[in-house]
């Protein structure tokens, strides 16, 4: 047996109860592996707690351990740091908590919230930067409008008040407060950027959220009004296209324009 087979044989029984052990161990050898495999998995369990810190209150610990210990076995870290065993956990949270999706909810915000930690500085544009940007703009250009945003920046819909939610676990409150909160009428967006030294997120409608996803997946600013009359009407789309457009520059998530 090669090296690189010992090794990943071993890195197996850790991840597997069911993995075979070498024929060769004696009961010691056995005893003091699954010392080893408990303890490995215990230091992942507490890495996802530590970048999950919310999400861990409101699923309560018995069920947050049972869910990390899920998803460390269904996805294994591969990562030089445990920064990264969180990767993909909100997908499992999802699965595992079909009915309580604001737990999936608020565990996509707390990853999203360390990415945009860690993501790179950008210059970002305000009104007066895009206003000279575009000066020579005509309507055709204005059509073909794409933006760059900055680095971290995520959206998606969501189904519960993560404003309202997240402060009732961020101490001491009650948490029964936090697992009574009612899902909103109907799906609204969550944002997560970093604003300064601190990540931060804020909620918007359900349209704007969409409009944003697909401008940075690089739909021109034509195609996000377009997108915005077929969900919202003419009239109310013209006028939330100008006011979105106004919110994501005083917000900071503009880094720049092309035509």
């Amino acid at each position: 047996m090669t090296l690189a087979e010992q090794q990943s044989g071993f890195i197996q029984g850790l991840l597997a109860n069911d993995a075979l052990l070498p024929e060769h161990w004696q009961a010691r050898e056995r005893a003091g592996y699954e010392i080893y495999r408990n303890a490995y998995r215990a230091r992942l369990i507490d890495a996802l707690r530590e970048t999950y810190p919310r999400t861990a209150r409101l699923a309560g610990e018995e069920a947050f351990q049972a869910a990390a210990a899920h998803h460390l076995i269904t996805h294994p870290p591969a990562s030089w740091t445990l920064d990264d065993a969180g990767l993909h956990f909100d997908r499992t949270l999802e699965a595992l908590f079909p009915r309580d999706l604001d737990v999936a909810e608020l565990g996509w915000i707390e990853w999203a919230m360390q990415v945009a930690f860690t993501a790179a500085d950008a210059d970002t544009l305000d009104r007066p930067a895009l206003t000279a940007a575009t000066a020579a703009f005509g309507a055709q250009a204005w059509q073909d409008l794409r933006l760059a945003f900055v680095p971290g920046l995520a959206v998606r819909l969501v189904e519960h008040d993560c404003l309202r939610l997240w402060p009732l676990l961020g101490g001491d409150e009650s948490i029964d407060a936090a697992r009574e909160l009612a899902p909103l009428s109907e799906a609204q967006g969550c944002i997560v950027w970093r604003g300064g030294l601190c990540s931060t997120f804020t909620m918007v409608s359900a349209p704007e959220a969409r409009a944003l996803a697909a401008m940075q997946t690089g739909a021109n600013y034509a195609d996000a009004c377009e997108l915005l009359v077929h969900l919202l009407g003419e009239e109310p789309a013209l006028q939330l296209a100008g006011t979105m457009l106004a919110r994501w520059l005083d917000q900071g998530w503009i880094t720049r324009v092309s035509a």
